[in-house]
C-alpha cells in the first residue's frame, strides 16, 4: 500500500506542528459573561458572537466546555504560518455542541390554522428551513415545496415571503412530539478565506446547509468532529427546489487541508467533498483519512470545473464507509442516488487522486459512479487497497460518451482488469463486527485488517 506523498505528508505536520504552539487561551462556556476576560475557565465568555467579534491572534487557542452547546454560527480567525487558531474543547463530558438549528417545541411556538395545519414563525426562521428534527434524531419532517402538498403527519413547507413553517399534524406539534429542532440554511461554520485554523473534537449538528463550508481555504485541519443532521436547505430559493447539504465541503480554491478521525452520519449531500464550480481554480493537498461515515448520500464527492482547472494531490484513505443512501434525505430527494465514491463530470486537470485502503460497505445504487470522465483522467485515479461490499445490484457505474457500463461485485476483478484500477483490493464482506448498531470495527477474521478507519476487534 502506497503512503502519503512525503511533501505532503511535511504540510500537514507543519499545521499539526503549528497548532500545537499557541499564544493566549480563551474559554467559553453556557454560564461565563461577554463581559469577561474569556482568559480562564473561572471567567469564560459566553456567545460564539463574542468570540468572533475578538480579534484572535496566529497561535491562539480557543476552548468550548464540554456538554454546553451554541446555536449560533462560528466565523473563525485566520492564523498565518506563525501559528494556526485552534479551536477546540476543555472539561469532562460530552463534546460541544455546535447547533445549526432553532428549537419550537413550547405550545406557544405553533398558532392553529385550521385542519391539520399548525405555524410556526417568523421570529427566527427569517432563513429556510431545510430539515425538521423530531424527538431526538428519532424522526426527520419530510419538506414540500407547494403548500397544497400537506397531507400526511410530519410534512412541512417553508412559506418564503412570510418567513415561516407550515406543518401537518393531527394536534399541537408541541403535544405531537417531544422535541423538535427546525434547521436553518446556513453553515454551522462558514470558514471561506480561512487559512492556518484547526477545529478539534467538536459536534456539529441540525444545519439546512454545510456543517463546515466555505471558499477559498488552506491550511484547515479539522479532526475528531462529529457531522449529524446536516443538509436538507433549498438552494436556489423561489421556484427552484434543489437541496443541498455536506458535512465539510472545500468549495473553489482549496490547498492543503485535512479532514481526520471524524464521524458523519444523516448528510443530505456528501459527508465529505472538494468541488468547484464557475471561476477556474486549482485544488490540491487534500487529505481525508480515518474517518467513519454511515447513512450519508454520498461518501465521499468530488468534481472540479471548468478545463481550465486543476486537482492534483487528494487522498481519501482508511475511511469506513457505510450505508451510502441510508439517510434521512435519500427519501426526499427528487434524485435518490446513495453512492460511497460519487466523481462526477470533471474537465479539469487531474493528477495523483488517491483512494486507498478503505471499507465501502453497502449503497443503495452504486459504491462508485463515474460520470464522463476521459480515458486520461480515469488514469489520474490511483485506487488500491479498498474493500468493496455490496451483494446486489450494480456495485461500480461509469458513464461515458459511449454509453454505460455496470459492474456488480461477482465483476470486480473485469473492472479492475480492464481499467487497471483497484490493484489490490477486494470485494468482499469486510467482517464487521456489528454494522447494525454502529460497531465499524473489524473482526479478527477479517479478510481487510489493513483497511477502513477502526481497529480490528480484539477477543
Amino acid at each position: 500500500m502506497k503512503s502519503t506523498p512525503p511533501i505532503l505528508f511535511l504540510l500537514i505536520l507543519l499545521c499539526f506542528g503549528l497548532s500545537t504552539a499557541h499564544s493566549a487561551t480563551y474559554y467559553v462556556a453556557n454560564d461565563g459573561s461577554d463581559a469577561a476576560s474569556g482568559t480562564s475557565p473561572d471567567a469564560p465568555w459566553r456567545t460564539v458572537a463574542r468570540l468572533n467579534a475578538f480579534k484572535l491572534a496566529p497561535g491562539d487557542l480557543v476552548l468550548f466546555r464540554r456538554g454546553d452547546r451554541w446555536r449560533e454560527q462560528l466565523v473563525p480567525h485566520s492564523g498565518s504560518e506563525a501559528g494556526c487558531v485552534t479551536y477546540g474543547v476543555y472539561g469532562t463530558g460530552e463534546k460541544p455542541l455546535l447547533l445549526g438549528s432553532v428549537n419550537k417545541s413550547q405550545p406557544g411556538d405553533w398558532r392553529h390554522e385550521g385542519g391539520n395545519i399548525w405555524v410556526c414563525g417568523p421570529d427566527e426562521l427569517s432563513r429556510d428551513v431545510g430539515n425538521i428534527i423530531f424527538n431526538h434524531d428519532a424522526v426527520c419532517g419530510v419538506k414540500v415545496f407547494n403548500e397544497a402538498e400537506l397531507k400526511q403527519q410530519g410534512q412541512y413547507w417553508y412559506d418564503e415571503d412570510r418567513h415561516v413553517v407550515k406543518l401537518h399534524s393531527a394536534r399541537s406539534p408541541a403535544e405531537h412530539y417531544s422535541d423538535i429542532e427546525c434547521a436553518l440554511r446556513r453553515h454551522i461554520i462558514d470558514q471561506s478565506t480561512a487559512r492556518y485554523v484547526v477545529y478539534d473534537g467538536l459536534a456539529l449538528k441540525y444545519g439546512a446547509a454545510h456543517g463546515i463550508g466555505g471558499h477559498n481555504t488552506h491550511h484547515i485541519t479539522t479532526r475528531n468532529c462529529d457531522f449529524g443532521y446536516i443538509g436538507g436547505g433549498d438552494q436556489a430559493g423561489g421556484d427552484g427546489t434543489v437541496r443541498f447539504g455536506n458535512g465539510v465541503e472545500f468549495w473553489a480554491g482549496a490547498h492543503d487541508n485535512l479532514v481526520e478521525n471524524c464521524r458523519f452520519w444523516e448528510i443530505y449531500d456528501a459527508a465529505m467533498t472538494n468541488q468547484n464550480g464557475g471561476a477556474v481554480a486549482e485544488q490540491y493537498n487534500l487529505v481525508y483519512r480515518n474517518n467513519v461515515v454511515r447513512n450519508c448520500e454520498y461518501s465521499f464527492e468530488y468534481w472540479n470545473r471548468p478545463a481550465e482547472s486543476s486537482t492534483h494531490d487528494v487522498i481519501f484513505e482508511n475511511n469506513t464507509c457505510v450505508n451510502a443512501g441510508g439517510g434521512w434525505g435519500h427519501a426526499q430527494r427528487p434524485d435518490p442516488n446513495g453512492r460511497h465514491l460519487c466523481f462526477y463530470a470533471s474537465p479539469a486537470q487531474a493528477s495523483g487522486i488517491h483512494v486507498r485502503n478503505n471499507i465501502f460497505y453497502q449503497a443503495t445504487n452504486n459504491a462508485f459512479f463515474l460520470h464522463h470522465w476521459s480515458d486520461a483522467a480515469i488514469r489520474a485515479l490511483d485506487m488500491q487497497g479498498n474493500c468493496w461490499y455490496q451483494p446486489t445490484g450494480a456495485m461500480i457505474r461509469l458513464i461515458g460518451p459511449g454509453g454505460g457500463e455496470e459492474y456488480s461485485m461477482d465483476q470486480f476483478s473485469a473492472f479492475q482488469a480492464k481499467y487497471g484500477l483497484d490493484k489490490g483490493s477486494i470485494a468482499a464482506d469486510p467482517g464487521l463486527v456489528d454494522p447494525a448498531k454502529g460497531d465499524f470495527r473489524l473482526k479478527p477474521d477479517s479478510p481487510c485488517p489493513w483497511a477502513g478507519a477502526m481497529p480490528v476487534k480484539k477477543e
